[in-house]
């Protein structure tokens, strides 16, 4: 068989759907069915301009996809890759990547990820001097008619709308992240943007937690998992002063009763099982268990 390649397009967006489904599902039995902003937020890109390459056979079907994602703020290189099982030219795959990378973004960190069942990709990756940096999971809760938690005196939880609450919420996220794995601040005018026009947000699933009147945390779900009847929550934080008193919990809590009011069956979220603020030990406690796993790879 022969092999071409080419830059992909959204025309191509249900087809490379159905390839993340083909690859996920081969490897991992608990894999849930792509979302359709998944291929899109590839193709335009989490941060910066991508690099998508994908290789076809004669009749002109995509068999492979590699998606690069730069982030020019952190110097770094996200990368995914995707291929029908028995795909034989994943080898080429990961070297246009690390000829793109090297051509592109020289002196830039690249970091690939992969399920944590692709042995074939895992050891491309050992040969050409890179290892395992960092392992996440991704987790599910079931859900079932639940109630908004109260709230303690002084507390309150808005909608987030307007521009002055996406002030607010990147200030709050960029002090809640600050000593997380690979954080580097990000500017306002970057960061409000991408979560404003992410395909897969849910507007009215973003909240502040405000205590006296300051915004001590945040939630937001989106509608990646909405084609499966489920939630999804996206990034849940807490101002670092006001760690330790339930707050995560809480707008955790309030997350479920969102999601179980939209009449989801289950809500799932992605955490890093390094995070040193005890993040998946929380979710553990309420009610979480692991569905999958993904790893994340950098240069030795």
């Amino acid at each position: 068989m022969n092999w071409s390649t080419r830059i992909p397009t959204e025309a191509d967006c249900t087809e490379l759907r159905g390839l993340i489904d083909a690859q996920e599902s081969n490897l991992d039995p608990n894999h849930k069915p792509a979302s359709e902003s998944w291929p899109i937020e590839l193709l335009r890109g989490h941060n910066d301009s991508p690099r998508n390459l994908v290789w076809v056979d004669d009749s002109g079907t995509i068999h492979a996809w590699a998606s690069m994602q730069p982030d020019e703020h952190r110097h770094r290189v996200e990368i995914e890759f995707f291929r029908a099982p028995g795909f034989p030219k994943l080898r080429e795959v990961w070297d246009w990547c690390l000829v793109t990378g090297k051509e592109d973004f020289t002196g830039w960190t690249l970091w690939p990820t992969s399920n944590f069942r692709d042995e074939e990709i895992a050891t491309i990756f050992r040969e050409t001097g890179f290892s395992l940096l960092r392992k996440y999971h991704i987790v599910t809760r079931p859900l079932q008619e639940m109630e908004y938690p109260a709230l303690p005196d002084g507390a309150a939880v808005e909608l987030i709308s307007s521009d002055d609450d996406f002030v607010e919420w990147h200030a709050a996220h960029q002090d809640a992240f600050s000593q997380h794995f690979g954080f580097t601040p990000r500017p306002a005018d970057k960061w409000i943007p991408h979560f404003k026009e992410y395909d897969g947000a849910d507007p009215n699933g973003r909240f502040l937690l405000r205590v006296d009147g300051v915004v001590a945390g945040f939630v937001s779900c989106t509608n990646d998992n909405e084609h499966e009847n489920g939630g999804f929550v996206d990034v849940l934080g807490v101002r670092h002063e006001y760690q330790g008193k339930g707050y995560g919990e809480l707008l955790l809590r309030w997350a479920f009763a969102y999601c179980a009011g939209r009449g989801f069956t289950d809500v799932d979220l992605t955490v890093d099982t390094g995070n040193e603020s005890g993040a998946l030990a929380l979710y553990e406690r309420v009610g979480f268990r692991t569905l999958s796993e993904f790893h994340l790879y950098a240069r030795t």
